[in-house]
């Protein structure tokens, strides 16, 4: 296929119409198939014979057409949303560039951006160091937290295996990628001990205490707290700062998982969230879930100087890409888990680039925003709506009161929220606690404005 004017223009024809329906009310956010029917529509069967390029632009109709519009206004489904010209920019130019992250010699320009990205992540933290690397998304990171932890306490699992019984203690709202990371590490689920929250979902330090000197008076090797910063259900931050008091009293490596809530960083608003960021030992920072830059562009980060390469060096490619050189010092593929790994730098560099650190904290703010707009909406109409917590993040749980008093509540806001998705105009999500079923509006679109927060509220109230 050739890369000449015409083709470009076709390109650029489809996606200038696809951004510009976006900002069209009477597009929905998706038009929903089932998977049967989507199957049947796009024939998606590989041909065995070369087609004709014009193939190519009918699949990116097609594509598009069908897939979720996350840069639409009113996409508020998930962790991740919105659109930003500069990071577009970044995946295309990356993609074209197509080079690896594994040693400055391949990638000179895109690890010295990686670096100092992490350097000024790092900052905001409060770590004060160059440690870090960008990872496959914030699962990565948290499982890098704990490689990270377990070869500080005992360096010697590098060669000989897990010789201790550990045991890692997160919350009951904590990220499943914890599970994931133990077992893959061959740690076991079994070493993973939830502390109970309070009411808005926070741990209870009383309760983390009690659970390490249980741990030790088994004959167990507490390794890691794991607190968050914005859960995933309820949005909820961890108080990290008695955590940490425990933490540094039981010589515990202390992560804060801020996949989500990491950007809090961004803005002063959330300084009485982030508070005490500076004395944990790691954190995990999902750019791509509130700055805007497309999925993926996650970091790990930590205060400890050279743990990444202690963890993850290994000899195998000193024959033939870790060389001795003049900018050894540069390569990341020695930090990594990975040896392949795809630039993520350039999107998240011109999206901050062109944004600047105002900006960013602009940016930030009017998420919080259109929250805060949306939760006294909602408080307006108290007999069609219960909130389920008290929201200081950018996620809102809540439920909508059945005008029908003798309907489940619960199997109401449960069949309508699905309605919503069938319909395609408004898109959001739902979550459960034992009690109750409720929607979770996502606040995380940088296209939401507050006229589109009005034209959602409007069709929820008119939910029969």
């Amino acid at each position: 296929m050739k890369i000449n004017e015409e083709n470009w223009q076709k390109l650029f024809n489809i996606i200038s119409q696809y951004l510009s329906e976006n900002e069209n009310p009477d597009i929905p956010v998706i038009q929903y198939r089932k998977a049967t029917e989507l199957l049947e529509i796009l024939n998606l069967e590989i041909p065995t014979q070369k087609q004709d390029e014009e193939v190519v632009f009918e699949t990116v109709k097609n594509y598009l057409k069908y897939s979720q519009r996350t840069g639409h206004p009113q996409f508020n489904n998930q962790l991740f949303a919105g659109f930003n010209v500069p990071a577009f920019i970044g995946e295309m130019i990356s993609h074209l560039s197509n080079t690896s992250m594994a040693t400055y010699e391949i990638s000179p320009v895109a690890t010295l951006m990686e670096r100092e990205l992490v350097i000024k992540m790092n900052k905001l933290t409060g770590f004060n160091t160059d440690e870090g690397i960008m990872c496959t998304g914030g699962s990565n990171a948290n499982m890098l937290a704990i490689h990270c932890a377990r070869s500080k306490d005992d360096p010697s699992v590098y060669y000989e295996g897990n010789k201790k019984d550990y045991v890692i203690f997160v919350s009951e709202s904590a990220h499943y990628s914890f599970e994931k990371a133990v077992n893959l590490m061959g740690m076991g689920l079994n070493c993973i001990v939830q502390i109970k929250n309070d009411d808005d979902g926070k741990i209870l330090p009383n309760d983390l205490e009690e659970k390490i000197i249980k741990a030790k008076e088994a004959g167990k090797t507490p390794l890691m707290i794991a607190s968050t910063f914005g859960t995933t259900v309820m949005g909820a931050f961890d108080p990290v700062i008695e955590i940490d008091k425990i933490a540094k009293k039981y010589d515990i490596w202390h992560h804060i998982d801020g996949a989500w809530g990491g950007s809090a960083l961004l803005s002063d608003r959330f300084d009485h969230l982030t508070k005490g960021v500076e004395n944990a030992d790691s954190y995990t920072w999902d750019a791509h879930k509130l700055m805007g830059t497309g999925v993926i562009t996650s970091f790990f980060l930590s205060k400890h100087k050279g743990i990444l390469k202690q963890a993850n060096s290994t000899k195998g490619g000193e024959k033939y890409i870790f060389h001795k050189y003049e900018n050894t010092d540069f390569d990341t593929g020695t930090n990594s888990l990975q040896c392949g790994r795809k630039v993520d730098s350039l999107k998240l560099w011109l999206n901050w680039q062109y944004l600047g650190d105002q900006g960013y904290k602009e940016y930030v703010d009017k998420l919080k925003d259109n929250a805060d707009y949306f939760v006294e909406k909602i408080k307006n109409y108290p007999d069609r709506f219960k909130l389920i917590h008290n929201p200081e993040f950018l996620n809102v749980c809540f439920q909508i009161i059945p005008k029908d008093s003798n309907q489940d509540i619960n199997q109401f806001n449960y069949d309508k929220r699905f309605e919503l998705v069938r319909e395609g105009m408004f898109q959001t999500n739902f979550s459960k606690t034992p009690d109750a079923i409720f929607f979770r509006h996502i606040f995380a679109n940088n296209m939401t404005e507050k006229k589109h927060i009005d034209q959602l509220v409007e069709r929820l109230l008119n939910i029969q």
